[in-house]
């Protein structure tokens, strides 16, 4: 288990996060969106104040430039493997923290956030230019119920010196009444955040976390909330003091898409923070934003695991749904096990998510760091005409795409990218190389070319032309 602030050191330790020194006159959220759209580097915000802002903590480059860093490159950090980690060992230790179908033996130490208490506000959350309060994000809910702790990510807005108004899974709103507490945990472990997501968009938010295998993975200290991880940076007790509020807001987190979610309004009773606190926030509603990054991956990561699980044979090599395409698409390489499988697979991630209403199927020995080649696959090997699959029209509407707006459902679509195994060999295109591509006699000359390549720049050779 990885401490937030540890973590945070770590990424500034491999050149893959930048500090800014405040005061702030753009707003900290619009800087963070644009350092995303760049595919920057992490930003930390430091302020006279004691507390410090991140963000892009969970989020990384976008695949579609080259670079050495991957999007998944920071998490991976975070989890406790190397960060140019294989996506599928990515994936994997994403579901290890899920449900576990045991109980692992939980740890418990003392609490980090045991500073003095402070008031909400001390903790001065950013605020956007059009919004009316600060902002509330990447927090993780904690309410203990007589079968355990539960978490849920947790979105909200600060409305007051003592009010918080948050939106979280109706499956947690249902554990908890008027008056019950909650404690809302900032700057958690990653492990922690992203065992919150994973049960979030596979709608197991009841599901208690000593059943999960993040408990085995990270320390717990108790509060009058529920368990929150020790190494919180701060902690929020707060009582429930309405479950219908009039609350809206036109943003939602990624995981929001997934469930359904309602808002509450919640009393703070305390506030307790680290001697330096360090809290994460997201730019929501942003391309590349961290919350739409764990969103991604947490559902890959289920996506893979009961993908395989479904046959038994682990035809899927991996998952993924970009965060540049805002979950409006979802990769899968897969092994082709028989004709119509593609279809069949197709039908199932449908089934298994509504974050898009796109499945591009590619080749098994295609690379997800190599995002040139998933989309060359796309391009070269399905034909409009005859591999782009649409559904009937009336298909269950997706609720991530955002080019409808009119609630109205619409047609799925499957792309089969993969050689068809029905094909006969004289219909499979050669692949583009430099053997098959070009006549040996251009060939012969690259050749030597090459060769001679060692000689100073600017000297012409013999096959060489002023032209």
């Amino acid at each position: 288990m990885i401490p937030f602030t540890q973590y945070v050191r770590g990424l500034a330790g491999d050149d893959d996060l930048v500090r800014l020194d405040g005061p702030f006159e753009i707003p900290v959220d619009a800087l963070a969106a644009e350092a995303l759209r760049a595919s920057g580097p992490a930003l930390r915000f430091q302020r006279s104040t004691g507390t410090d802002l991140v963000s892009g903590v969970f989020s990384g480059p976008d695949q579609t430039q080259h670079r050495e860093a991957r999007p998944w490159s920071r998490l991976s950090l975070g989890l406790g493997l190397d960060p140019e980690a294989a996506l599928v060992d990515l994936l994997e230790t994403i579901g290890d923290l899920g449900p576990a179908g045991e109980n692992p033996e939980p740890t418990y130490t003392g609490q980090a956030a045991s500073g003095t208490d402070i008031e909400l506000q001390d903790l001065q959350f950013p605020q956007g230019e059009t919004e009316t309060w600060p902002a509330v994000t990447l927090g993780v809910a904690s309410v203990s119920t007589a079968d355990g702790t539960h978490w849920a990510p947790v979105h909200g807005s600060v409305v007051g010196g003592d009010t918080l108004r948050v939106r979280v899974p109706d499956a947690l709103s249902s554990l908890v009444a008027a008056g019950t507490t909650m404690a809302i945990a900032l700057g958690v472990p990653p492990a922690a955040i992203t065992t919150a997501y994973v049960l979030a968009v596979t709608g197991q938010t009841a599901t208690p976390i000593q059943s999960c295998g993040v408990t085995g993975t990270v320390p717990l200290v108790p509060t009058n909330g529920g368990l929150v991880p020790s190494a919180t940076e701060a902690v929020i007790e707060t009582t429930v003091a309405d479950r219908q509020p009039d609350f809206r807001s036109d943003r939602r987190e990624g995981w929001e898409h997934v469930v359904a979610s309602g808002p509450l309004s919640l009393s703070v009773e305390s506030v307790r923070t680290t001697e330096n606190p360090v809290i994460p926030i997201s730019p929501v509603g942003c391309p590349l934003a961290d919350d739409l990054q764990l969103t991604g991956l947490a559902t890959a990561a289920t996506l893979y695991d009961r993908l395989n699980n479904y046959w038994g044979i682990s035809p899927v090599e991996w998952v993924m749904l970009p965060a540049e395409a805002e979950l409006g698409i979802c990769f899968v390489a897969s092994d082709i096990l028989y004709g119509g499988f593609e279809w069949q697979l197709a039908n199932i991630l449908f089934s298994f998510s509504s974050l898009f209403d796109t499945v591009v199927i590619v080749d098994e020995d295609v690379p997800p760091q190599d995002f040139g080649r998933v989309l060359a696959d796309f391009w070269l090997k399905s034909h409009p005409a005859r591999d782009w699959m649409f559904s009937e029209p009336d298909a269950p509407a997706a609720t991530r795409p955002h080019y409808r707006r009119d609630n109205e459902t619409g047609s799925r679509l499957y792309v089969n990218a993969a050689w068809d195994p029905r094909w006969k060999e004289t219909y499979i295109a050669p692949r583009v190389t430099f053997e098959n591509s070009f006549p040996s006699s251009v060939r012969d000359v690259a050749r030597v070319l090459w060769n001679e390549s060692d000689i100073a720049p600017g000297v012409m050779t013999e096959n060489e032309s002023p032209h």
